[in-house]
């Protein structure tokens, strides 16, 4: 397919748009995308009610209970299996704000449920502020309204799991670090420092985003070099301040190291085992595996039960190195819905204990998403616009998914830029219509 043109320019290189596409505005455009999409969610979130507790299920219902003990004073702990035990299985910050926000009287499923949609209606408006950013005000129009309707995001808003407080924190980084490649000051370089390390306390893997840092101050040629590499270094030590309150903290009650999570092990194992190789959960991932690690006679901690987790998944993994790469395409497979769709849906739905309806929607809306983001790319290489921010996240997800396993949730992180890469699709696609329109008029 012949990727779409950019719209014609006028002698100040601005976009000439078709007259219709030029009535929309920004600011009303995003108005009405918060309102489709608050309306969205308010209803799904609906289907909830009247249901018998617990009406969710998965991480969602952990981050519910544990929240709540914290609340109460019973510090970082398990609600779940071993309740009471020292617990850091997720990173702290959504967990906090849970707890924050019940501490106050919100501390319900429901509510937490409705602050997941408050969470994600601020996602909507930072994917709109990113497009607009990047791409100009139609782009930001269109990646709003994408992000409104799009059920990979509000599917989750309704679950109480940590994806819109990290898509939110994401979003926000990556404004900054859009920020710092066009002014890389010290103001800016604190800016990134704070979003990097508030995103990486709800999601570990998003620590990974400082390695955007080398190519912009690269390309900072107007600074010094000696001030390129002090701004680094704010930003890394700025990241390293937020994460060492946790890390600290974690060492005074964990045997073995624990830096944000102690869960790394458990989800290697998890989707590293003789079941995730072959079979009908291969690329997926199975709980059953854990029983493969027998726990120390007298019990032991998170820690060291995460060690014992990770050692067998890297011995699982070279028994099975002959196996690893279709292993891999069928994590790939999975994430995207092209590999064993009925099965990862019906698994995803029975673990967030919601129908198959959403799951559904939610991957085959994704394929839309990523058919849209294409043009959208291609057209930005194409006109030399910088899309480095918008491309690590895509880079983290397809790291992520390799080595662990594959489902729909596991590329949330990175549908940020596809529904801004989509947003910007959608106005090329446009554009490109309408000059094919005037052409043949």
């Amino acid at each position: 397919m012949t990727p779409p043109t950019p719209a014609p320019v006028d002698a100040s290189g601005n976009h000439r748009e078709p007259p219709w596409l030029a009535r929309i505005r920004f600011g009303p455009a995003l108005a009405v995308a918060l309102l489709v999409g608050g309306l969205i969610r308010l209803l799904y979130v609906s289907t909830f009610l009247g249901l018998p507790d617990p009406i969710i299920g998965g991480d969602g219902l952990a981050y519910h209970l544990e929240s709540l003990r914290l609340a109460n004073g019973l510090g970082y702990t398990s609600a779940l299996i071993d309740v009471g035990a020292q617990t850091a299985h997720h990173p702290p910050a959504w967990v906090t704000v849970l707890a924050g926000f019940s501490a106050l009287g919100l501390d319900t499923i429901h509510g937490h449920q409705l602050l997941g949609v408050a969470l994600g209606m601020l996602v909507i408006v930072v994917a709109a502020t990113i497009g607009r950013m990047v791409f100009g005000d139609l782009a930001g129009a269109a990646s709003g309204a994408l992000a409104a309707v799009y059920p990979g995001f509000w599917v989750l808003d309704a679950q109480i799991l940590s994806e819109p407080l990290a898509l939110l924190m994401l979003g926000i980084s990556i404004i900054a670090f859009y920020r710092f490649s066009r002014q890389t000051d010290v103001r800016n370089a604190i800016l990134v420092g704070i979003a990097v390390g508030l995103t990486a306390l709800t999601r570990p893997e998003q620590v990974a985003l400082l390695v955007l840092l080398a190519p912009i101050l690269l390309r900072a040629r107007t600074v010094s070099l000696l001030r390129r590499a002090l701004l680094g270094l704010v930003v890394v030590a700025i990241v390293a301040a937020l994460m060492s309150p946790w890390i600290i903290y974690n060492a005074s009650r964990f045997e073995q190291p624990v830096l944000i999570s102690s869960n790394m092990g458990t989800s290697l194992l998890t989707g590293n085992c003789s079941t995730t190789f072959e079979g009908e959960r291969k690329g997926f991932h199975d709980r059953k595996c854990m029983r493969l690690v027998k726990t120390p006679e007298g019990g032991a901690d998170r820690s060291v039960i995460d060690r014992l987790h990770r050692d067998a998944a890297i011995a699982e993994i070279r028994g099975n190195l002959d196996k690893l790469p279709s292993t891999i395409a069928a994590r790939y497979g999975r994430a995207f819905g092209l590999y064993q769709t009925s099965h990862t849906v019906a698994e995803v739905a029975a673990w967030h204990r919601t129908p198959t309806w959403p799951v559904w929607a939610w991957v085959i809306s994704f394929w839309v998403l990523a058919l849209l983001a294409l043009p959208g790319i291609v057209t930005a290489l194409r006109s030399g616009i910088d899309i480095l921010p918008l491309a690590v996240p895509v880079l983290v997800m397809i790291g992520v998914v390799a080595v662990f396993f594959g489902e729909p949730r596991y590329h949330t992180m990175a549908d940020l830029s596809f529904v801004v890469f989509a947003g910007f699709g959608l106005v090329t696609l446009a554009q490109r219509l309408a000059t094919k329109g005037r052409a043949q008029g």
